[in-house]
């Protein structure tokens, strides 16, 4: 081969193989953009394995979900109905009417996984400090799906969870 059709198959492959080691870090940067802003919850459905779907906290629940460039997640959600508590037992039901918890994320893929640094409750700590989820954006919508996982309120059942919400401007 020709010195000249050498150096150029050179740098043809050279080429070929910096775009492949750059194209996952700009598909992830890419990724990033379409995840960051704040988003208002629309419905969270909880199918339990080998029954049917719940919806934890009733037909409206209410909440929102931030994240931002600097890797960090944000994540409250609510019950529609709450009411304000005047007593022990009240203040314990809002408790348990209100999911709540921050950390650090990554993105692999379609995978989102947050480090919890706090929460509502204490489940998130520990085993659960890593809680992975895979996403999907469309438009201005985020659909958010758990692996099948063992389900913290309902002991010995699998379930797999999907929140969905929508872009707030």
């Amino acid at each position: 081969m020709k010195p000249a059709k050498s150096r150029a198959l050179l740098i043809i492959l050279a080429s070929i193989i910096s775009c492949s080691l750059l194209t996952p870090v700009a598909f992830a940067d890419e990724v990033q953009k379409q995840l960051v802003g704040t988003w208002k919850l629309t419905a969270w459905i909880v199918q339990v394995i080998g029954e049917g779907s719940r919806e934890p906290y009733g037909p409206n629940p209410k909440g929102r979900l931030v994240i931002t460039p600097e890797g960090h997640w944000i994540i409250v959600i609510t019950g529609a109905n709450r009411q304000p508590a005047k007593t022990i037992d009240e203040k314990a039901a809002l408790l348990d009417s209100m999911l709540a918890y921050s950390g650090k994320y990554r993105i692999e893929g379609d995978k989102i996984t947050t480090k919890v640094d706090m929460s509502s409750n204490e489940i998130y700590t520990g085993a659960n400090q890593d809680q992975t989820r895979f996403f999907k954006v469309e438009g201005d919508r985020l659909a958010l799906r758990t692996p099948e996982i063992s389900s913290a309120v309902l002991p010995g059942k699998k379930v797999v969870g999907t929140i969905n919400f929508e872009r707030e401007r």
